[in-house]
């Protein structure tokens, strides 16, 4: 099987992580490879801010549970299980943002860049998962004040993050796929 099909099929999310620190070098290629990702009429309106260390990453979990009990949106049970954790405990979170007054695209653009980030981090050992909870929260006034703090720029939405660190067990099975869902038109 071709090595790029096998690592697609063989991508899992993962959810517990070990607390080792991913290495700087390892996170610019997987940050490289999704700046690489197609973007609509090549405008690449992507920014990346990446959230490294239990500090930093313990203090974003507090400022992501406070807006969310306080917006009570869809992730309200989420946020209140004991132990929660925005990155499910990863030591690094890219938050991928873009403008989308500037490129009426940048959601998609910004889905394809961390597609392209999970694949790369999976070919290099490094487990990773979608975080939603950020771009949620992405226009709360009080929680886009954080944003700021983290240097997201300021007309930028969240579009999604993905969580890096290296699986703590094995990955899981994949689920089963659905039936019925290609078909194909010939002319």
């Amino acid at each position: 099987m071709n090595e790029v099909i096998r690592n697609i099929l063989t991508r899992r999310s993962i959810r517990k992580y070990r607390p080792d620190p991913v290495p700087k070098d390892i996170l610019d290629q997987i940050l490289q490879a999704g700046l690489y990702a197609p973007s609509a009429r090549g405008k690449q309106p992507w920014h990346l801010t990446v959230v490294c260390g239990r500090e930093p990453l313990a203090r974003l979990t507090a400022e992501v549970k406070a807006a969310t009990l306080r917006a009570n949106n869809h992730y309200v049970g989420m946020v209140s299980r004991e132990g929660y954790s925005v990155a499910y405990g990863a030591p690094a979170l890219a938050i991928v943002s873009g403008d989308p007054s500037d490129a009426p695209m940048a959601p998609y653009d910004c889905a394809l860049v961390l597609g392209t980030m999970f694949l790369a981090a999976h070919s290099l050992g490094i487990g990773s998962c979608w975080i939603n909870q950020l771009g949620v929260l992405s226009d709360e006034p009080g929680f886009r004040a954080v944003l700021d703090t983290l240097g997201v720029p300021s007309q930028n939405t969240v579009y999604g993050c993905a969580s890096l660190g290296y699986a703590e067990g094995p990955h899981p099975a994949a689920a089963a796929r659905r039936d019925g869902v290609v078909n194909y038109v010939n002319g």
